[in-house]
């Protein structure tokens, strides 16, 4: 996440009218080919989703809280669209097509109720369908679904083999909103009115959505609120500003104090005991209610409430937001909660669910911003912090509202695999490298197919953000706000209703694809980095005339797997330093079967090739 206060959301186009997909699955755990591949996290193909802007599976939870579908200004920029955990569930055979072994999705923790000023001009009514706002961390956002919900989706990507992360946020909470006010009775308001009243900006009076009309001034019902012990924050007479900093705030958002995991005791605020002494079994996450009460750290709860989560539904990962404001012996306290969560949630689930035979550890990626990946860990993230991998921001940089992505190319191919591809074994830190972001940019070049294989055939882990792969556009925010238009609604392909065929046979060499020939592409290149775990974890070798082999092994799991990657057009392609002679491939890309002689294999190549095992 990278917040300014003036960020917006965009425009809601895809959900209005649009039917609704139902979920209706009676397949076993076994029923999905491939489920059971070789994993590693350093070939991972994982697929990054804002919940809310994928897919409405359940319209009924659409307006949670009083949130409303259009704000009070008639625009839905900053509205909560629909999507959901029943949305995401529906098409997990989808992702699977894709080849996708790992999902991320934004965090699901109760938000901010209410709103802040959306776009530079402040428009529009911001609310926080994106998960950075955090309310209860023991909760589940009602307008996403309920624990029930979650927990299906997290088993039905668990049966096809997907791991699924979610999104934490451990700097701060969600800002002060009229709504949480009202339902929390907290601070008032400027002119001293019911905080409950609706407030529209009187524009004659110079007025927009950012004169948020909150008295943010020293007040003993603030107090009710997170309260001095927990936070930085303006109404309690601090500094908070929207300075970047361990102690500081980020973009006027409260702040967690959280430095120090063995420092001061803390007690639950006042809000939330109340809000907790109704206990409500549809949202709350069982494993956490043990951390509802008590004396600790800040950094203590927080991470006792995150890791909950891995206990109650078996998450197998955290993408970690604003890592280098949080300190690193508060990141490594939530890294080792969670490694005794997931292996806990294993005991508990061996034989009924297929990730509780899974021996890969617990993930941890961040956001660390001008953070340039360093495999060998010298500041100290892997081993002071508990990261294992730190995401890549090469190939989009900074470049808000701007296409300024770099497609990948051989070249890259050759550096990332001399950094992460290895013969002796694993790096310290690895990498999870991205071309399209929800905070700078979607990278939409001429040549998508290209762009496809150049980037998803990358040595080490990728992500693909939703859309990528359909060439999402961004739709101006609805016309208000560029930015927040990087986070439009999924365009899903018109073939759709093809998904269950497409994912059908990931784990041999499947001829179903999209009709589409950029998403086919995608599809290819996915499900053969799914098949090899030597696409992303091999050792990578540079053949004659623009060809690479990547070899994985590991003795100890019996996996021994190859491929070569022919990049151009060719009529023969030099195999010989992977595979023996006799050994029979097939091409990924054209279907073909061919026999390795002589060191080579005579086939046609246009593009591309993408030479394995004939299964």
């Amino acid at each position: 996440m990278k917040l300014k206060l003036a960020s917006a959301v965009l425009g809601c186009a895809l959900l209005a009218g649009a039917g609704v997909y139902v979920y209706q699955h009676n397949s076993k755990a076994g029923d999905f080919q491939g489920s059971s591949l070789p994993f590693s996290w350093q070939n991972a193909n994982l697929y990054f989703v804002i919940t809310d802007r994928f897919k409405n599976g359940d319209p009924s939870n659409d307006n949670s809280y009083g949130r409303p579908s259009k704000d009070s200004a008639g625009y839905t920029a900053g509205t909560f669209h629909g999507g959901d955990f029943k949305g995401l569930t529906s098409n997990l055979d989808y992702l699977r097509s894709l080849g996708i072994n790992a999902i991320w999705v934004s965090s699901p923790v109760e938000q901010s109720h209410g709103w802040v000023g959306g776009g530079p001009m402040g428009m529009y009514q911001y609310y926080a369908y994106h998960g950075y706002y955090g309310l209860d961390f023991t909760s589940i956002d009602a307008n996403l679904g309920t624990v029930e919900d979650f927990r299906t989706f997290v088993n039905e990507a668990h049966k096809r083999g997907i791991r699924v992360l979610i999104d934490v946020v451990m700097n701060h909470s969600g800002y002060a909103t009229l709504k949480d006010m009202c339902d929390f009775k907290l601070g008032k308001t400027v002119h001293g009115e019911d905080p409950c009243k609706e407030w529209t900006p009187n524009v004659n009076m110079g007025e927009s959505f950012h004169n948020k009309p909150i008295y943010e001034g020293l007040d003993s019902s603030w107090d009710r609120w997170w309260g001095k012990d927990w936070i930085l924050f303006g109404g309690y007479g601090e500094p908070c500003g929207a300075d970047d900093g361990l102690d500081k705030c980020l973009a006027y958002l409260p702040d967690f104090k959280n430095t120090n995991p063995n420092g001061k005791k803390v007690t639950i605020p006042t809000f939330l005991q109340e809000k907790w002494s109704k206990p409500n079994d549809k949202y709350d996450v069982k494993a956490a209610i043990p951390y509802r009460s008590g004396s600790m750290s800040v950094a203590q709860f927080q991470a006792h409430w995150l890791s909950s989560w891995v206990e109650e539904f078996g998450i197998d990962g955290y993408r970690c937001d604003t890592v280098k404001y949080v300190s690193k012996e508060t990141w490594k306290l939530l890294k080792e909660y969670s490694v005794k969560a997931l292996e806990k949630w294993r005991q508990k689930h061996k034989g009924k669910d297929p990730a509780a035979s899974w021996t890969d550890p617990f993930y941890m990626t961040g956001e660390l911003w001008a953070f340039n990946t360093d495999p060998e860990d010298k500041s100290g993230y892997n081993k002071d912090a508990g990261f294992d991998s730190l995401i890549d921001f090469y190939f989009n940089p900074d470049g808000v509202n701007l296409n300024t992505c770099i497609t990948p190319d051989q070249s890259d191919w050759e550096h990332y695999g001399k950094l992460y591809g290895r013969k002796e074994g694993k790096v310290a830190l690895g990498n999870l490298t991205y071309i399209s972001s929800h905070d700078t940019s979607l990278c939409r070049k001429k040549d998508m197919i290209k762009t496809a294989y150049n980037f998803v055939l990358l040595p080490g882990s990728v992500q693909i953000y939703y859309g990528d792969e359909t060439s999402r556009v961004n739709d101006m925010g609805g016309g208000i706000d560029l930015e927040q238009g990087i986070r439009s609604d999924m365009n899903f392909p018109e073939d759709v209703d093809k998904q269950s065929s497409w994912a059908s046979k990931v784990a041999t060499l499947s001829t179903e694809y999209s009709k589409d020939p950029v998403l086919a592409m995608w599809q290819k290149v996915g499900q053969f980095r799914l098949r090899n775990i030597a696409v992303g974890a091999g050792f990578q070798e540079k053949l004659p005339d623009n060809s690479y082999c990547r070899h994985y092994k590991d003795a100890t799991k019996g996996v021994d797997n190859a491929v070569v990657i022919h990049v151009g057009d060719t009529n023969s392609v030099q195999v010989g330093k992977c595979f023996t002679d006799g050994t029979v491939l097939q091409d990924a890309n054209s279907g073909k079967s061919v026999t390795v002689k002589d060191g080579k294999v005579d086939l046609e190549v246009k593009k591309i090739a993408l030479l394995e095992i004939k299964r």
